[in-house]
């Protein structure tokens, strides 16, 4: 569970700088930062499950 949070702590601080250095409007910035935090978060909950159902 901790890993889960640390993942999503990272997400956001990583979504609102891109966010704030990517897009110009307010509006725009809210809506990247957004997406970037579903993509990250999204992808590593994908990979996690894959990585799960790998033999070591």
């Amino acid at each position: 569970m901790r890993h889960l949070l640390i993942m999503i702590l990272f997400a956001a601080l990583v979504a609102i700088i891109f966010g704030i250095v990517g897009r110009e409007k307010p509006f725009e910035r809210f809506t990247y930062g957004a997406k970037i935090f579903a993509e990250f978060v999204g992808i590593g909950l994908a990979l996690a499950w894959v990585l799960y159902w790998l033999p070591i």
